[in-house]
């Protein structure tokens, strides 16, 4: 399953510490912050709210049914762009085994060694460009969307990710149980996608873990789930909230028309 909010904690519980202005106890101060990052509800709520603030991220996502290996995402609201560059297993067809994509609102670049002479072909962008559902987004929305609808997740530990701390968070999702949510902690695109996705894998539930950083944003998910090919893991690790993407468009004489790439297709000699 490859492939995807909502409410601010005060600032004064997550990053003062012990430093507050009303003369207070430091110690009883920082217990009170340490308490309240073990409330599953308010963390996370604050976390989906503070992420689908974010102007862009990117996401590092591994594993699933796909056996792709690992993709690289990017993605950025506005001006919209998004890349996604996958990492899989080298075949005769791909000997490099990467699937690279840039997407802009001016159309999707999609690199290719079949078309002699250009590198790249260009498919015009389509209405749902700025969608939720973006699959470079990752599934950090479902997955944050899910745990806040459910309300299962429990606070595990303080834990590092990537040299931040962070808090960890798990909780099991009941698909049956998620699929007759309605309600503010999911809209209703991803609630209804990731719900049929869920089913058609024959997914009865799925275990979430969603590492939190002190500022709220998300460093790390991980799902976990058993369906019809067995158990499936996906693990995203995401960063660079708020940067300024800038898409690499490739140079006009690298790109060939998806018209001029079928045409490539048809003369290429069948194996």
């Amino acid at each position: 399953m490859p492939a995807i909010v909502t409410i601010v904690l005060a600032v004064g519980l997550t990053a003062c510490g012990g430093g507050g202005t009303g003369g207070g106890d430091g110690k009883k101060s920082g217990a009170a912050s340490a308490s309240q990052r073990k409330d599953a509800g308010t963390v996370l709520v604050a976390a989906a709210k503070k992420t689908g603030e974010q102007n862009s991220y990117k996401t590092r996502q591994s594993g699933g049914s796909s056996e792709e290996g690992v993709t690289d995402m990017a993605w950025q609201r506005a001006p919209f762009v998004s890349s996604m560059k996958v990492h899989g297993k080298q075949t005769a067809d791909n000997p490099s085994g990467e699937t690279y994509l840039i997407d802009t609102a001016d159309g999707a670049y999609t690199k290719t060694d079949k078309i002699p002479g250009k590198d790249w072909f260009k498919l015009e962008p389509s209405g749902d460009k700025k969608s939720y559902r973006s699959r470079s987004r990752g599934l950090l929305t479902e997955f944050l969307g899910a745990l806040n609808a459910t309300g299962s997740a429990k606070w595990v530990g303080a834990e590092q990710v990537g040299g931040r701390p962070t808090d960890h968070f798990q909780g099991t999702v009941a698909i049956a149980e998620l699929a007759k949510y309605q309600g503010p902690a999911m809209d209703k695109d991803s609630h209804d996608w990731y719900v049929d996705v869920m089913q058609k894998g024959g997914k009865e539930q799925a275990v979430i873990d969603v590492w939190v950083g002190k500022d709220d944003l998300v460093a790390k998910a991980q799902e976990v789930s058993s369906g019809k090919k067995g158990q499936e893991r996906i693990v995203e690790e995401y960063s660079d909230y708020g940067t300024d993407l800038k898409p690499q468009v490739p140079p006009a004489d690298t790109v060939a028309s998806f018209d001029e790439y079928i045409q490539a297709l048809s003369k290429r000699p069948s194996t």
